[in-house]
């Protein structure tokens, strides 16, 4: 269900259900944890797109399994998920989600973990699971409100709004729009691979933590090591940097 292809500086991780619109199960949600595992420690990998497969990112979390749960088994797909999305969303790779079609639900809580999100002019995305008498699962919520603020939040996640490709770049959600939005998502991939992944892992850390301190730390730690003088001296010299 889950196809990982490792590229020069980035993989591409492709949902393969699409008999069932890439709703996603228990089992497709261990098989992207452990696809997902199997690039943590590889340092030439500094970025990962994940994309779907036909015509769906992905429909959301399977209802055809979810109709069948206890209360804890219910509890137990919601900590798989979110299991899955706080190790994406704390990773010091870059995560991008290339939107090839609609995200409901689950789909839309996968892709608010990534970094960044580039999607095809015709995606729709939204908090649907009110529309089928749940919540969010997989901290679709919280990662809302962090991103829209709390008032909008209220607003999507009550009525469960569908948004367009459009719509969702003025919230901020997508950040890129482009019917080649594999090639886009690439294209970006590639650009990070070219920068110092210290200061790449270093923003992520900073993005998450949001402190001076930190910065600070990270800063004086960076400016000090052997890829960040190699970068400064390469911007000097007009040449690319050799990080190691």
């Amino acid at each position: 269900m889950i196809e990982l292809e490792e590229k020069n500086g980035y993989a591409i991780v492709t949902i393969r259900r699409e008999d069932k619109a890439n709703a996603m199960n228990i089992e497709l949600m261990e098989e992207l944890y452990s696809s997902l595992r199997s690039l943590e420690s590889k340092k030439n990998i500094i970025s990962v797109i994940i994309t779907g497969s036909g015509k769906y990112f992905s429909a959301g979390g399977d209802l055809s399994q979810m109709i069948t749960l206890d209360e804890y088994n219910g509890s137990r797909f919601s900590f798989i998920g979110q299991t899955v999305l706080d190790y994406i969303e704390n990773s010091e790779k870059v995560y991008i989600a290339a939107l090839n079609g609609p995200a409901y639900g689950g789909g839309m809580e996968l892709s608010l973990a990534c970094d960044i999100r580039v999607a095809r002019p015709n995606v729709v995305m939204g908090q649907t699971e009110i529309n089928v008498g749940l919540v969010t699962g997989w901290g679709g919520a919280e990662r809302l409100i962090r991103y829209v603020g709390k008032s909008m939040a209220s607003y999507l996640l009550l009525t469960g709004k569908v948004l367009s490709a459009e719509e969702l770049k003025n919230l901020g959600i997508i950040h890129v729009i482009s019917e080649d939005y594999l090639n886009e998502a690439q294209k970006i991939a590639i650009e990070i691979s070219k920068k110092n992944p210290d200061a790449i892992r270093a923003y992520k850390l900073m993005l998450k933590e949001n402190s001076y301190v930190l910065e600070r730390a990270m800063f004086g730690k960076i400016v000090a090591s052997q890829n960040g003088k190699e970068a400064i001296k390469a911007f000097f010299e007009k040449r690319e940097p050799k990080f190691i």
